[in-house]
C-alpha cells in the first residue's frame, strides 16, 4: 500500500485536493483527515477536561462544548498555550492515523492519503512514502480567507504566521500542486499526479523509504 501525506498552507486548497483524489481513486484508496480527527477529539470528555484545565472554562460554549473559534483565537495569540494544545491533540491524532492505516491494510486498500495541514509544523511521524504540498501565493491565501471565510485581517495574519512558510513546505515536498487559479486547473494537476502514481510500477515498497 502506498501512503501519501497531503499538506499545504492555510486556504491553499488541501481539502479540495483530497476530494478530487477521492473522486478519481474511488474505493481503491482510504483517506484520513487530521482536521476531522481533531473535531472528533474535541467532543470527547477526557480531551475537554484536559483543555479546560489549561485554557479555563471560557473556551466552552453555552452547551458546555469546546468553542473552536475561541480556542483558536486564544491559542494563536499565545505560543506557550498553543504548544500545550498541540501536546494534547497531536499524539491523539497520530494514534488515530495509525489506526486508519491498520484499517486500510485490513481492507486491502491500494493507497492511503493522510490530509495533515500541520505535517511539518508538528514534525509528523506518520509513516508515508510521498509528501504532496498544495500551494498558492500568499495574496491568494489572504483573499480566500477574507472573501470566502470572512476572517478579519488580524486573524488572517495570525493563521499565516503560525505556519511554516509555504515556500519551505514546497522544498520539502516530493510533489507540489500549485493552486492559484480555479478548481479546473487544480483537478488537472491532481489528475496528472494520480496518473503518474497509477502508471508507475512499485514492485517493492521498500524501494520507497517512508518519510519519518
Amino acid at each position: 500500500m502506498i501512503s501519501i501525506a497531503l499538506t499545504g498552507g492555510v486556504a491553499t486548497g488541501k481539502s479540495t485536493a483530497a476530494a478530487l483524489m477521492r473522486k478519481h481513486w474511488g474505493d481503491s484508496a482510504a483517506f484520513f483527515s487530521a482536521d476531522s480527527a481533531v473535531h472528533e477529539l474535541l467532543t470527547k470528555g477526557a480531551i475537554k477536561t484536559r483543555i479546560t484545565a489549561v485554557f479555563g472554562e471560557g473556551v466552552l460554549d453555552a452547551d458546555g462544548e469546546i468553542d473552536r473559534g475561541k480556542l483558536r483565537r486564544i491559542a494563536f495569540c499565545n505560543g506557550p498555550l498553543r504548544r500545550k494544545l498541540e501536546g494534547i491533540l497531536h499524539p491523539e491524532v497520530q494514534s488515530m492515523g495509525l489506526e486508519a492505516r491498520c484499517v486500510a491494510i485490513e481492507n486491502q486498500k491500494e493507497r492511503l492519503v493522510y490530509e495533515i495541514p500541520l505535517l511539518y509544523e508538528i514534525d509528523s511521524q506518520m509513516e508515508r512514502n510521498f509528501d504532496v504540498v498544495v500551494a498558492a501565493s500568499e495574496k491568494t491565501q489572504r483573499m480566500r480567507m477574507a472573501e470566502i471565510r470572512g476572517l478579519e485581517p488580524e486573524t488572517i495574519e495570525q493563521l499565516i504566521t503560525a505556519q511554516i512558510p509555504i515556500t519551505q513546505k514546497m522544498i520539502r515536498a516530493d510533489f507540489v500542486i500549485w493552486n492559484d487559479a480555479g478548481e479546473a486547473e487544480l483537478e488537472e494537476q491532481i489528475f496528472l499526479l494520480l496518473d503518474f502514481l497509477n502508471s508507475t510500477s512499485f514492485e517493492d515498497e521498500k524501494h520507497l523509504p517512508p518519510h519519518t
